[in-house]
């Protein structure tokens, strides 16, 4: 059976979850190669959950899903966070987006070293036993220093913590 034809509900789901402009559905974007979902400097674009279906080898046939962020407000805010939750019930692999700039003040981090949102939202998803991903997004509007500071205390607040070395980019040559 080939990827085109493998249903929905076969498929591997991996669920991008965190507040608003985190940077979820550029991540989405980068993953895919495409425009899969609106990216916009303006908080609550993505308004319902965004789908693409793709093959990540060795894994095969996925579904990737990018969700209105969890910090949403008024009537139609909870209702887009409604849906987000809806979809971390068929979530196999969950990805929360954190803009690391927020996590800079360590006073107003939980003992995790996270905003309150995303350490619920790290026990909602480990009470229901899905594996999930931590990604530090838009490090770039950190000195690197201070990033690197950051990811240490998310790691010693974290026991369960794996950290991957961000991909080194090739030294430019001169002449």
């Amino acid at each position: 059976m080939g990827i085109q034809e493998t249903p929905r509900g076969e498929r591997f789901h991996i669920v991008f979850f965190g507040k608003r402009n985190a940077g979820k559905s550029s991540l989405l974007n980068a993953i895919t190669g495409q425009q899969t979902a609106i990216v916009s400097e303006v908080p609550g674009t993505t308004t319902d959950p965004v789908s693409k279906a793709m093959e990540i080898l060795p894994i095969g046939p996925c579904m990737l899903v990018d969700t209105p962020g969890l910090d949403d407000e008024g009537e139609l805010g909870k209702k887009r966070i409604k849906k987000t939750l809806q979809a971390m019930n068929t979530a196999d692999v969950g990805i929360v987006v954190v803009d690391i700039s927020e996590l800079k003040d360590a006073s107003l981090l939980s003992d995790r070293g996270l905003p309150k949102e995303e350490t619920e939202l790290l026990s909602m998803l480990e009470a229901r036993g899905i594996p999930c991903l931590l990604v530090l997004n838009q490090t770039d509007r950190l000195e690197v220093s201070e990033a690197s500071d950051i990811r240490e205390r998310l790691l010693h607040g974290n026991r369960r913590a794996e950290a991957l070395e961000e991909p080194r980019k090739p030294e430019r040559e001169t002449g």
